[in-house]
């Protein structure tokens, strides 16, 4: 449950406070994005751990879990999102900012890192939502079945 707690906890600080907070602070658009781009994917290699951590607590306690392929596979699908976020999606976000910034605004291949850079940062931020539903749901039904045995 901690560790449950403290991800779902950091998920929503960081997209809720600290990065809007970083674009809202620095006055260049290139600062705030090269900061929050570093916060995001340090983050991701922590939901790695945080994903793996949550595996074998899982493993420990088994036997009480209910829906034992839906929460496993939930589980899987967390890591998983963790490896696409860490190691495919903020990598492109990040070189495609740093190609845009080298560029001027006109040139055709500009506007093409641009559709790039929104087209994953609209997946990010879709499966970000939807990984903090996912967080929301499994911390709820932990915090249910610690009411169900007291």
């Amino acid at each position: 449950m901690f560790f449950l707690g403290l991800w779902f906890g950091l998920t929503c600080f960081l997209d809720f406070y600290a990065v809007p907070t970083i674009f809202r602070t620095l006055t260049s658009r290139q600062d705030a994005g090269s900061l929050g781009m570093i916060l995001f994917l340090t983050f991701n290699k922590i939901e790695i751990l945080l994903s793996l951590i949550l595996g074998v607590c899982a493993y420990f306690f088994r036997e009480s879990i209910k829906w034992k392929k839906t929460f496993w596979t939930t589980l899987a699908s967390l890591f998983v999102l963790s490896l696409i976020y860490t190691f495919h999606m903020s990598p492109t976000i990040i070189e495609a900012n740093k190609k845009k910034y080298e560029l001027a605004e006109e040139s055709q291949e500009y506007i093409e890192l641009e559709k790039t850079h929104q087209m994953y940062h609209g997946l990010f931020r879709k499966t970000d939502g939807a990984k903090i539903l996912v967080l929301f749901v499994l911390l709820g039904s932990t915090l249910r079945r610690r009411e169900e045995k007291a």
